[in-house]
């Protein structure tokens, strides 16, 4: 179904830049970063099977997604993986079709998928900014210790395009999801199950993009191009890399995957929190008004 190594202790190659010192949790942390870095430079390229382009546009309140397209880059692995999206408000949720990596016994398997996507505001709209959410889960079994590991990635690129619906010289943006929880999207069977011979859990992270003259890297690109906006930016697109892990040793398992609804949440203009909150006062005070007329 998905890559499939030998076991973590007989993979050429990458364990040989690991560490004696390191733990049995960081070893296998050091072995997936080294084995997705030789994957990525020597194989995810040719690897890559042909992308799925799912046909929008799909219309959103203020703004609308097109060119929304994904790709399987990892070996034995097809797309669909993120499947067909779906909008609703200014949301693009997608839900994932065996978005998963699995290991029984001693090996590795890594999964990794590619989401691309274009964003346009509509017209008098501008796109405040980009929101990227993920959910899934994980479970680790079996006598043993932090060799028996999941882990979950997340790095892409946004492109600005254009501001005030006038073409620019593109702004590159790299984006990621550092704030995977629990555990901060690595999974050990000993640190995060005492040794088993059970550890199951959820996980979600997210990543909120600013793309107003309040992040100081857009003001700079923009300043540095001339450009004083008056609505804002007003295309992006979006292209990312989801990679999932699993190693197991002798007597374990090891499974991590995407949930298959909502695993996946793109949400453009999110109202900053102070906005909500006036919104909520404001609600709350024309309450207040209307009883006192009564």
């Amino acid at each position: 179904m998905i890559r499939h190594l030998e076991a973590a202790s007989t993979v050429s190659g990458p364990t040989s830049y690991i560490p004696c010192g390191l733990s049995a949790r960081m070893r296998c942390s050091v072995l997936f970063a080294a084995i997705f870095s030789v994957a990525t430079t020597f194989g995810f390229a040719d690897l890559q099977a042909a992308p799925i382009s799912y046909v929008g546009p799909f219309v959103g309140n203020t703004v609308i997604y097109d060119m929304v397209r994904e790709a399987a880059n990892s070996a034995g692995d097809v797309a669909p993986l993120f499947g067909p999206p779906t909008v609703s408000a200014d949301s693009l949720t997608f839900d994932p079709v065996g978005f998963g990596a699995s290991t029984i016994g001693g090996g590795v398997d890594i999964t990794d998928g590619n989401l691309a996507f274009m964003v346009m505001a509509k017209p008098g709209n501008s796109i405040q900014n980009l929101q990227i959410q993920e959910f899934g889960d994980t479970t680790l079994t079996g006598p043993g210790d932090d060799t028996t590991y999941s882990a979950v990635k997340m790095h892409g690129i946004l492109k600005i395009s254009e501001v005030d619906f006038v073409g620019i010289n593109t702004i590159s943006m790299p984006i990621s999801i550092t704030n995977f929880g629990p555990s901060g999207g690595d999974y050990g069977l000993a640190t995060d199950a005492s040794g088993g011979p059970l550890f199951s859990s959820g996980w979600s992270g997210s990543t909120l993009v600013d793309l107003t003259t309040s992040n100081p890297v857009v003001a700079a690109a923009l300043a540095a191009r001339n450009i004083v906006p008056a609505l804002g930016v007003t295309k992006i697109s979006v292209n990312f890399d989801n990679t999932l892990v699993a190693i197991s040793q002798t007597g374990t398992s090891a499974l991590i995957a995407k949930k298959n609804a909502g695993g996946v949440i793109i949400t453009t203009n999110i109202p900053e929190p102070t906005t909500c909150l006036l919104g909520i006062l404001g609600v709350a005070l024309c309450g207040v008004v209307a009883r006192r007329v009564r």
